[in-house]
């Protein structure tokens, strides 16, 4: 607030609120200081060096009390007027002249007369001359006022427009005088003292107008070079609640969303998570129309539902990414951002509620030892030698790929048993024209059992009993062969791939590291005692489980060992790496599932256990859930953070589980019964295909 600098001489201290008087509005009390506070409504002399003590004002009975100090100040005049009087007055032969005041006694009239007027005494023993004005005072402080036959103004023009209190009608006329005598100079003084009265009367309703101006238009209207150093003016004091009667504009309050422009409220509003922004909506109309702008929907999809990237070369993501249509790395705008949202959640809930629906692959002629799945096609491989390529969204079987001495045959056998719920379960084409149609036999190909493969957007690679890999072109309609790699002495259990290694690992205890655009052996990693039955890639850093009940951690740049992770008990079959290589998952002979942090090597926790096995681990660390598959014939799946359970299904195949995999909306499992199965959390789902990246 600015300085001012007051104009006011003197504003002495109250204790009380000012007397009531006309005003349109009530002043709130609950200011820390009020209008009484700013500009006294009492005047007394200028010349004052300190405030003179006031008595209680009760405006309910309107019965004013004076301070004896006050009224012997204000008689003070009189009494040298009357006493100059008698001097006059004595020099006649009708009173003596030497008359003496003396002690005055002052006598209260019946309670009835309402009046106490003061007369003087009868004539008594000589006093001294002098007496102290206290003296005096003391003797004065017994008189009691009465009521004031007329009133000021009352209520709240009294607290925004102070004047000075009515003075009693015994106040001008203290002392009983002779009818008969002169007022001489006691008159004069009278009348001085009532002009002096007029004056100040006059200068205290200039103050009272300033006040109110004060309050009501601010000080600059009042007096533009008020200082506040006037600590008694309460000029720049802080008020507790607004002054009635000030600026309404001030106070109107304002919507942020109506004044800022779009952009900042898009900004401010995708900052709220989508509980709260569902509830914005509901506040009013401009405030829907900002909450649910696709600007802010996408911003709020995203942070929730995009999966970061944490090491380079960036992982395979297995399945669909369910953030809508992609085009390259760009995802494209103006996408239904709310929508997929809503989608979304609702999926989650089908996980959480255990309410996916079947779907049955049927095509294989033996065990189905792996898979791998992106939003369009599911690609498996089988004991029969053939790897099958599926439709995920049709469920129709591509093509299959094998050896001229390995075409299926018209199944001669019982459709095998399905779920209750099971919402497609299309039968083989094997041995049908439509069944040889789509039957490849490529340049090269395994003349063994299909054990493990991983693809990408532009090559796939497959591992055999045969002991050797070969590298796939997928990128055209038909799948080529690229090369062939040898190096294994045993059956190839699992490979893995990223932008510019191809790892395979081996029956053979060994683990080997190839170039995947030339196709060149860069090192071998040795250390397992056992069958390396399972390997992760992420960035430099590789992780491997053995038949040897260890897991290890290798550094791919130095081809040296880092960190192992044992079992409590027996071998591991299945392993995972976090997607930013913080924790490691091995499950294997122990029928349970292992938490290990990389860093320290500590074991984090250990899930429930299988009833058998678990042969296929699969973790999507982004949406928080660990699939376990096992010889027990169940597919479970478990919370990231706790691994605790919270899906299980049971005897959905006829056989052990050998792989399982997901995405955010389905798991993805082979087992030994020669089948693939699907269970699907999003199937029925309202609007599902916005999620869909092509």
């Amino acid at each position: 607030m600015l300085q001012r600098k007051s104009n006011l001489s003197h504003r002495p201290k109250t204790s009380s609120a000012v007397d009531d008087g006309p005003g349109p509005q009530r002043f709130d009390t609950s200011m820390k200081r009020r209008a009484s506070q700013l500009f006294h409504p009492h005047v007394h002399d200028v010349r004052d060096t300190g405030p003179p003590a006031l008595g209680s004002v009760q405006e309910g009975t309107k019965v004013l009390r004076y301070s004896p100090h006050n009224v012997g100040e204000c008689l003070e005049g009189a009494v040298a007027g009357v006493k100059q009087f008698y001097r006059r007055y004595s020099t006649s032969s009708k009173r003596p002249s030497n008359l003496d005041l003396g002690p005055m006694k002052m006598r209260k009239s019946s309670h009835e007369s309402n009046s106490t007027d003061a007369t003087l005494p009868e004539q008594s023993q000589p006093q001294p001359q002098t007496q102290t004005k206290s003296s005096m005072m003391r003797r004065l402080s017994s008189i009691r006022h009465r009521r004031s036959a007329t009133s000021g103004p009352s209520g709240d023009t009294a607290r925004f427009n102070p004047v000075p209190p009515q003075i009693p009608a015994n106040y001008a006329n203290p002392l009983s005088i002779p009818a008969d005598s002169s007022r001489g100079s006691a008159a004069r003084a009278a009348a001085a003292a009532q002009n002096e009265r007029l004056s100040l009367t006059k200068q205290a309703k200039r103050e009272a107008e300033m006040t109110a101006r004060f309050l009501s238009d601010g000080a600059n209207s009042v007096c533009p070079d008020i200082v506040t150093k006037d600590s008694e003016s309460g000029i720049g004091m802080t008020y507790s609640s607004p002054v009635e009667g000030t600026n309404n504009a001030l106070e109107k309050k304002l919507d942020p969303i109506e004044y800022l422009p779009a952009e900042l409220s898009s900004i401010i509003l995708s900052n709220l998570d989508a509980r709260t922004l569902a509830r914005v909506e509901t506040l009013s109309k401009t405030w829907q129309a900002a909450a649910s702008s696709p600007h802010v929907w996408r911003v709020v999809f995203l942070r929730k539902f995009e999966q970061e990237v944490h090491v380079f070369p960036k992982p395979i993501v297995m399945g669909g990414a369910g953030i809508g249509k992609i085009t390259g790395n760009r995802i494209i705008p103006g996408q239904d951002w709310k929508k997929m949202y809503q989608v979304r959640k609702t999926i989650d809930r089908r996980w959480e509620a255990n309410s996916p629906m079947p779907i049955y692959l049927n095509g294989h002629t033996d065990s189905v030892y792996c898979c791998q799945f992106d939003e369009n096609k599911i690609i498996t491989g089988s004991r029969d030698r053939t790897i099958r390529v599926w439709d995920l969204n049709t469920f129709q079987c591509l093509k299959v790929i094998g050896g001229p001495d390995n075409r299926p045959v018209l199944p001669t056998s019982a459709p095998l048993e399905t779920h209750k719920d099971t919402v497609s379960n299309i039968l083989s084409l094997n041995g049908t024209p439509e069944g040889r149609a789509i039957y490849h036999v490529p340049s090269d190909y395994h003349e063994a059992s299909i054990l493990c493969l991983q693809f990408d957007s532009e090559i796939m690679v497959t591992g055999s009993s045969d002991h050797t890999c070969i590298v796939w072109d997928i990128t055209q309609e038909e799948y080529v062969p690229k090369y062939r790699l040898r190096r294994h002495s045993a059956g190839v259990l699992d490979v893995c791939l990223d932008d510019k290694y191809i790892i395979s690992c081996s029956k053979d205890a060994t683990i080997n590291v190839w170039d995947r655009n030339t196709g060149d052996h860069i090192r071998e990693l040795t250390g397992h005692r056992g069958p390396v039955n399972a390997v992760q890639l992420r960035g430099n850093l590789l992780v491997s489980a053995s038949g040897d009940g260890v897991a290890k951690l290798w550094n791919l740049d130095s081809g040296l060992f880092i960190k192992e992770f044992p079992s409590q008990d027996r071998g591991l079959a299945a392993v995972e790496f976090s997607d930013d290589a913080k924790y490691v998952l091995a499950g294997g002979n122990d029928h349970v599932v292992y938490k290990f942090d990389t860093t320290t090597g500590q074991l984090l926790h250990t899930s429930t256990r299988h009833g058998g096995l678990v042969r296929s681990l699969f973790l999507d660390a982004h949406n928080g859930r660990v699939i376990s598959g096992s010889y027990d014939q169940s597919i479970r799946i478990s919370h990231y953070d706790s691994g605790e359970t919270f899906g299980t299904y049971e005897n959905w195949t006829t056989s052990w589980i050998l792989s399982a995999k997901s995405d955010y909306r389905r798991v993805v499992a082979t087992s030994q019964d020669g089948r693939a199965l699907i269970l699907d959390f999003g199937w029925g789902v309202d609007g599902v295909d916005v999620l869909a990246g092509k």
